[in-house]
């Protein structure tokens, strides 16, 4: 009788460990080299990810965390830059005013855009 119980408890563990999340995953941004944002410090919250420049005008953070469906407009705290380049974040729209650099392949925190950015490109 032990050995049923102790083999249904390997069984149920074995099992357990087949359905949870795995503890880190390549998101599509990391796979095709994009420009993330996060809604919050340290890579933190919901994300949104971009390839082309543009300007964050009705754009929202798209991935499960705080900050999920709100603008990213003026509400990022840190970037992660998937490609080799540098990206610009800009604090005003259409490539303009104060910014932050993120370097190629790194991230940060948000410094002279925190919470008020509005475009990005990369240089």
């Amino acid at each position: 009788m032990r050995k049923r119980i102790a083999a249904a408890s390997v069984v149920l563990a074995v099992a357990a460990g087949c359905f949870t999340a795995p503890a880190a995953f390549a998101s599509t941004c990391s796979e095709n080299y994009g420009f993330e944002l996060y809604y919050n410090s340290n890579e933190g919250g919901s994300s949104a990810c971009f390839y082309v420049k543009q300007n964050f005008a009705g754009e929202v953070f798209t991935e499960a965390g705080a900050g999920q469906g709100q603008p990213v407009k003026n509400n990022a705290a840190s970037a992660d830059n998937w490609g080799g380049h540098t990206a610009r974040v800009f604090y005003n729209s259409n490539y303009v005013g104060l910014y932050d650099d993120v370097q190629g392949d790194s991230w940060r925190n948000l410094a002279d855009t925190y919470n008020n950015n509005a475009s990005w490109e990369r240089l």
